[in-house]
């Protein structure tokens, strides 16, 4: 294997285990500093904002400074980031350490995605590069709590840093590259002319494919981190349980995400079409949400669980790889704009489903859950499979 492909997955493990253990510092937040629940609870959201501000900032330093020194300046960053996430001085290190945190994700992504991404293994090898990352999620809170009995949960954050630091200095650069567009051999005005000639709609200089699986992306991670957040508490609700023990149901939603992604990084996308395994899964997920809304006993609601974890988990890598196979003389611009989805759904997703939790209760806010599962599935069925010759730029070896 590939020093890039190895890295990339060693870069995977750092971002899965600082992002979980972000979302698990909220009560130490609280009983260190006191601040209020939402206080200690906001920096899982500037971790969002500064993913999709990540989307602006990232093309821009790889054109600047080029690839190779990118992705180092992205990795120092999130080092930099653990470092203020461990300051618990005050709640503003750790807020400007989320900030920075989440726009050094956003930078990491890009490498990643446009470095394995596309072409025929491209899914596989993004599916096995997430599976680091939740190996290093699952970690992140075991380590952080063992911290916390010991010498102080803040030293669980700076586990990654040495790894981090080794991986600046070590990086190898993405070898994707954009190509220049071609003269248009067809002006406007031609087109006017004679219009009969079927064009792709283009925005922002990534085709309307690309985007279609753009928007699946942000509707599918929608729901996903709308289980993390709320999902035991609608078991709980639904099969009148403690949440102590929804809590422990709820780890199957997990043990789902990480069997769909093992059994997909076997090479399971490149005997069938992504676009085929995004369809069916996509409907296992549906299927699985409905289970656990409708449930009344726990083993039938943590089959919901297990259900839609498995049928969520190729929605990130497979949804990234046809994406950027779909953008083939542009991987880079099109890695770009994936943590935009990825910080959109984050942000958005999981706080409008609290809001009608309050309005409607969890049990009528979840159909939210299956209204965005069936429009990723009304995208998902209207999304081609990508040209044949895109390109596998994985097979190159680097290092």
């Amino acid at each position: 294997m590939s020093l890039l492909t190895w890295t990339a997955y060693l870069l995977m493990a750092c971002e899965g285990y600082l992002i979980y253990a972000v979302g698990f510092i909220a009560p130490f937040l609280r009983h260190d500093l006191g601040v209020p629940p939402w206080l200690a609870a906001l920096p899982s959201s500037v971790m969002a904002v500064g993913l999709v501000g990540a989307s602006v900032l990232s093309g821009r330093l790889n054109a600047r400074i080029g690839p190779r020194a990118a992705v180092r300046a992205w990795t120092a960053l999130m080092g930099l980031s653990a470092l203020l996430l461990a300051t618990p001085i005050s709640i503003l290190p750790v807020l400007l350490g989320a900030l920075l945190f989440g726009a050094s994700i956003g930078g990491v992504l890009v490498h990643v995605n446009s470095a394995l991404g596309g072409g025929r293994r491209g899914g596989t090898l993004l599916t096995r590069a997430n599976l680091w990352s939740v190996a290093g999620g699952l970690a992140g809170p075991l380590v952080l709590s063992a911290a916390a009995t010991g010498v102080g949960w803040w030293f669980g954050l700076l586990a990654p840093v040495p790894f981090l630091a080794m991986l600046a200095l070590a990086l190898p650069p993405s070898p994707a590259r954009d190509r220049p567009a071609a003269p248009d051999p067809d002006p406007p005005a031609a087109r006017n002319a004679d219009p009969s000639p079927a064009r792709e709609t283009v925005l922002a200089g990534l085709p309307r494919a690309y985007w279609l699986s753009w928007l699946f992306m942000v509707v599918l991670i929608g729901a996903e981190f709308s289980f993390v957040v709320w999902g035991s508490q609608l078991v709980s609700a639904r099969a009148g349980i403690g949440d102590v023990a929804a809590t422990g149901l709820a780890s199957l939603y997990v043990a789902g995400m990480i069997a769909g992604r093992l059994a997909l990084s076997t090479g399971l996308a490149t005997e069938w079409r992504q676009t085929t395994v995004l369809r069916a899964s996509t409907i296992l997920a549906v299927a699985g949400a409905a289970l656990t809304l409708l449930a009344a006993d726990p083993t039938l609601a943590g089959l919901g669980l297990l259900l839609g974890g498995v049928g969520i988990s190729p929605a990130y890598p497979l949804g990234a790889s046809l994406a950027i196979a779909h953008a083939q003389d542009t991987p880079v611009l099109a890695s770009a704009w994936l943590p935009a989805a990825s910080g959109l759904a984050i942000f958005s997703a999981p706080l409008g489903l609290g809001l009608v939790v309050g309005l409607a209760g969890v049990v009528g806010a979840w159909l939210l859950v299956l209204g965005m599962l069936a429009l990723g599935l009304a995208v998902i069925v209207r999304i081609p499979s990508p040209p044949a010759t895109a390109p596998d730029r994985v097979a190159i070896t680097v290092g």
